[in-house]
């Protein structure tokens, strides 16, 4: 008779004996089905009773040693997560002549969500007890997420409830964080799965889930990349496509933005933007300006004089630099769109966890402490893109989710292609890389690097278009950089604007701020 051996549990109490794990896997196995009530791996077993589920982890093949390093492992992680029932309780099956041993785990028999939501609420209350379960959802996956790097499995049939409709998760495993995408995902297949959700419904579904978000990072761009995933995803009817409208249009409310003493009032801008149209002819191109004030009034002055009133800002108007605030000023008060960067997000959230070196993120530091409430708030609610019916506009990289940290440059640039060509974008600029240049492909689909500083884009059937950096240049060159886009005649026209470099780095230098980045001004690299 095979021996089973209790590992623990999750709360390191014993809800279980040895002979409550034999009876259940005396019974038949359960039969996994999409939809059913219990899914999983093929590999994987499950036995019920009216009280309890053993799951068996038939894909293992581990020896005592190895299965005890395993289950302790996995429990201890779960133990420092708290996503599980605090009764699971992980066990080994020992067969005698066998050197291999089984794992397994038991705990309550719980109601997955998947199966409670394809029954309609029929009341208020009901609509409110569904409303309080996808609140937990979130709560309980975004502060795992946030507090570890980890995520869920995000379909709903790895979530149950108990009797008091607490919820846990009951899938094993985790997985890295990717930056909302899957979440987005999967909030997609929610969407399509049940016939009943209503506009009213989702409206609050998204409200609740606003809050969590907001609560837990405090940081709208999170709602930014979850609301454009969503609008990339298919719906099969109308009605479900309007349900997803609903989402977006709660996702992307922002709050009204207090004026900073020198700018008109603000409104936050709702994300994504709104489609806009193109009307003068020549569109002025710039980007990461990086608080380089003596570079911007230069780079403005040209565009002046050229007459030019339109254009885009592509994010990066803070950081490296030693004009942040003024920098901010005259952005605010310029005829341009703008668009946020890493930097400006970084300012804006105290934030550079991801993506920035000791030097980029001391400076940020520094930045903050030059930035009064209001000039961080105008940061910090800039859109992350903008579109209209010509061209694509976005910091980093189009295909990156998150708008701001991807680089385009020649072992991404065929991707980046590839994906405005699956997208039906022609034409994206994009900042962050600092090497002005375009990245084309052609009518054969043959890509091309071009750095001339008139380019032709008619030849072309998808292109990104860096403008270069106006106030930290890394193509050798110490010149401003900008751009300006000829619409009318499809001509993409770089410019170096030379200014007093030396002064500027001398301020860097008596700011403190770290060597390499005013020594990168007096060579372009």
């Amino acid at each position: 008779m095979p021996r089973i051996e209790l590992i623990g549990s999750n709360d390191t109490q014993q809800h279980y004996k040895a002979s409550d794990i034999a009876e259940l896997l005396s019974a038949d196995k359960e039969q996994l089905m999409v939809g059913g009530d219990f899914m999983g791996r093929p590999d994987t077993c499950i036995y019920v009773n009216e009280h309890s589920v053993v799951k068996i982890r038939a894909e293992l093949d581990l020896n005592d040693e190895k299965a005890k390093y395993w289950v302790n492992d996995i429990l201890q992680k779960e133990r420092e997560i708290a996503v599980h029932h605090p009764h699971k309780t992980w066990f080994l099956v020992c067969e005698e002549g066998r050197d291999l041993v089984v794992v397994g785990s038991i705990c309550p028999r719980l109601q997955p969500l998947h199966i409670l939501l394809k029954s309609a609420p029929e009341t208020e209350q009901e609509q409110a007890r569904y409303l309080k379960i996808m609140d937990a959802v979130f709560q309980l996956y975004f502060q795992l997420a946030k507090k570890t790097g980890f995520k869920l499995d995000e379909g709903l049939s790895n979530f149950a409830i108990d009797a008091q409709d607490t919820v846990y998760y009951l899938d094993d495993e985790y997985y890295t964080w990717d930056n909302f995408v899957a979440f987005a995902v999967m909030q997609g297949v929610f969407l399509r799965a049940y016939s009943w959700l209503n506009i009213a419904f989702i409206r609050q579904v998204a409200e609740h889930l606003v809050a969590v978000i907001d609560g837990i990072y405090h940081d709208p761009h999170c709602r930014v990349i979850i609301s454009t995933q969503l609008q990339s995803l298919f719906m099969p009817s109308d009605e479900k496509q309007a349900l997803v409208t609903e989402w977006v249009a709660v996702l992307s409310q922002s709050p009204v933005l207090k004026p900073s003493s020198t700018s008109t009032p603000l409104t936050a801008p709702s994300n994504p933007v709104p489609k806009k149209q193109s009307k003068n002819r020549f569109i002025a191109v710039m980007a990461d300006i990086h608080a380089n004030e003596a570079a911007l009034d230069c780079v403005l002055d040209f565009y002046k004089q050229e007459g030019i009133q339109q254009g885009i800002v592509l994010g990066d108007i803070v950081g490296y630099g030693p004009d942040p605030s003024v920098c901010i000023e005259k952005i605010q008060d310029s005829p341009f769109e703008v668009i946020k960067g890493n930097h400006d997000h970084a300012a804006a959230m105290a934030n550079t966890e991801r993506g920035f070196s000791r030097s980029s993120a001391l400076v940020i530091d520094w930045t903050i402490e030059q930035l009064d409430k209001s000039q961080r708030e105008w940061l910090k609610y800039l859109p992350s893109f903008i579109e209209n019916d010509d061209w694509f506009a976005v910091h980093g990289a189009p295909m990156d989710p998150s708008f701001l940290y991807g680089y385009v440059y020649v072992m991404t640039a065929g991707d980046n292609l590839d994906y405005m060509q699956d997208k039906g974008l022609s034409l994206c600029f994009h900042g962050h890389s600092h090497m002005p240049g375009i990245y084309a492909r052609d009518e054969k689909g043959r890509d091309h690097h071009l750095t001339d500083k008139e380019i032709v884009l008619s030849d072309y059937k998808q292109l990104l278009v860096c403008p270069g950096s106006v106030g930290q240049p890394r193509n050798g060159k110490i010149e401003a950089q900008c751009a300006v886009y000829d619409q009318e005649e499809g001509i993409m026209s770089f410019i170096d604007i030379p200014y007093a470099v030396d002064p500027v780095a001398q301020r860097m230098k008596d700011y403190g701020l770290p060597d390499q980045l005013w020594q990168r001004l007096l060579t372009g690299k």
